[in-house]
């Protein structure tokens, strides 16, 4: 069995939960973030559109593989944005 195969036999609705969850927090951090004029708040958008999309998986609307792939391009292009600096607008 693979590191983490046992996860398989959890039912999906506890990882939609994990994953509203994260969206919930991402909302948060944006909210404070703002709040206190961080330049890279807007930036943190990111990770709540990442979160968003990996839902579509468990709707049935996109595969596991690419959920994976959009979440991780956003998260990249998000780290990428804070070290440059240069937050951009999702």
């Amino acid at each position: 069995m693979p590191i983490g195969g046992f996860l398989d036999s959890l039912p999906s609705i506890l990882f939609v939960g994990a994953h509203v969850a994260f969206i919930l927090v991402g909302l948060w951090a944006i909210r404070t973030a703002t709040a206190t004029r961080a330049a890279f708040a807007s930036v943190l958008w990111l990770y709540v559109i990442s979160q968003i999309v990996f839902l579509g998986f468990f709707g049935g609307a996109i595969t596991m593989k690419m959920a994976v792939l959009i979440e991780q391009t956003l998260i990249v292009v998000l780290v990428a944005a804070l070290v440059m600096n240069r937050p951009r607008p999702a």
